[in-house]
């Protein structure tokens, strides 16, 4: 089959992988692709780079199915005009990918399907944020602020003091006003962090697992909320029956929900979920793989995702093999430029390795986001740049090689920035 993948960043180097590994791809094209992601295939031509004029070109180009990887044109509608011109596109319409590009139809949607969630309030301007995320602090201890657009995973503040309200409005303000139009503001869930992650077709919903991320920039989830510096999968913290319990307390209502509103979905599902006593609180939705969990997942997951995608968009009969158990654990680290997340790099860019996404067996890669390419020379860019992930018989042992390659990195790249304690807590415990 001849597949069209769109998207630029590191989530969309790891798709690119997968897909081109898949035994029913056949060609396989990018747009507007990077300096990674087109190593594995060609790039994709269309003269009119509208959303309307990509979908027309792929209708063109006779393109089987398209694969869309982050969520700014699914939010912009990109998959419903795909669908206009009659091609198979994984990713959901425009009504279901506002579970993440508006907070506050995703937590509508939570409380008409039932699904376990914080408490919230949704308000239009700061000044009331201000007024409503202070009277939560002093009733609870606690306040989370989110901007209901998307942020680019910078959008929300959890709040344990006064000074945290007001620094988190203030950046709401000066960085993101245009996410902020509407502002919700929930209670702090307790428990520990995750995330759940499957393709949902006509097939139903193929889990694909969880992962645990990394969010702040610095060690000790210490300086400023990132798009992610990190990740481990699987989790070994959770319940046994973690998958079920997601799939019956908020996949499925999910989905029913969604129909009821006459919105079928296609794609993948995120879930950020909160694990407390009682199980899962659903933290926020996404409409597409996270990114660094979707480097780790790639890497982990030993199925054909070209079988598993086609066969959710009914282009094949079911496909549904069982995830590998094998003892075998991934992690995954993210190097970011100097000034991530609010500033540009200042120091003159270094060259990176020539055989840098020379993928070194099964086991471990180097996935590319912000890379740019001189020639035949590769340089870091702006913003998050590789991702380093390793598999291995323990998280100690995959931690251990993740960071060897990191820091071998890191010497050509001195002003790379990357956390050092991902997955720490995880490979003591092993």
């Amino acid at each position: 089959m001849k597949v069209l993948l769109v998207g630029s960043g590191a989530r969309e180097h790891a798709l690119a992988w997968k897909l081109s590994q898949s035994k029913v791809v056949t060609e396989l094209l990018f747009w507007p692709g990077s300096a990674a992601i087109n190593r594995l295939g060609k790039a994709f031509q269309a003269e009119d780079e509208t959303w309307q004029g990509l979908a027309k070109a792929a209708a063109s180009e006779k393109i089987d199915f398209v694969v869309v990887g982050p969520e700014q044109p699914l939010a912009e509608g990109f998959a419903d005009l795909c669908r206009q011109e009659k091609i198979p596109v994984f990713g959901p319409q425009q009504r279901a990918a506002a579970l993440e590009s508006s907070k506050e139809f995703a937590k509508e949607t939570m409380k008409a399907a039932g699904i376990p969630t914080a408490g919230y309030q949704v308000v239009g301007d700061f000044d009331e944020c201000e007024a409503v995320a202070l009277n939560m602090l002093a009733r609870t201890g606690g306040a989370v602020i989110k901007a209901s657009g998307l942020a680019a995973g910078k959008g929300v503040f959890v709040c344990q003091s006064e000074d945290d309200v007001r620094n988190g409005i203030h950046r709401l303000k000066t960085s993101m006003a245009q996410a902020a139009e509407r502002i919700v503001v929930e209670e702090v869930l307790k428990g520990r962090e995750c995330s759940f992650f499957c393709f949902v077709g006509e097939q139903g919903a193929n889990p694909l697992g969880f992962a645990v991320d990394f969010k702040r920039l610095k060690d000790g989830d210490e300086g400023p909320n990132t798009g992610g510096m990190g990740c481990y999968t699987p989790v070994p913290w959770l319940p046994e029956d973690a998958s079920e319990q997601v799939m019956s307390k908020v996949v499925q209502p999910l989905i029913a929900e969604l129909k009821q509103q006459d919105v079928e979905y296609s794609g993948c599902l995120y879930v950020g979920l909160m694990w407390g006593e009682a199980g899962p609180s659903v933290v926020e939705f996404n409409v597409r793989l996270g990114d660094p969990e979707a480097q780790a997942l790639a890497i982990h997951d030993s199925r054909d995702w070209g079988q598993m995608i086609a066969s959710q968009l009914g282009l094949l009969e079911r496909y549904e093999p069982q995830m590998e158990q094998v003892a075998r654990q991934t992690v995954a680290i993210v190097m970011a430029s100097e000034g991530y997340p609010y500033e540009k790099p200042k120091q003159e860019v270094q060259a990176l390795p020539s055989d840098l996404f020379s993928h070194k067996g099964i086991d471990q890669a180097v996935f590319g986001a912000s890379v740019q390419a001189d020639g035949e020379v590769l340089k870091p860019g702006a913003g998050r740049v590789l991702t380093v992930v390793q598999a291995g018989s323990t998280f100690k042992k995959a931690r251990s090689q993740a960071y060897h390659e990191v820091r071998t990195l890191a010497e050509q790249w001195p002003y790379a920035q990357f956390r050092n304690d991902i997955a720490l807590r995880v490979a003591d415990d092993s």
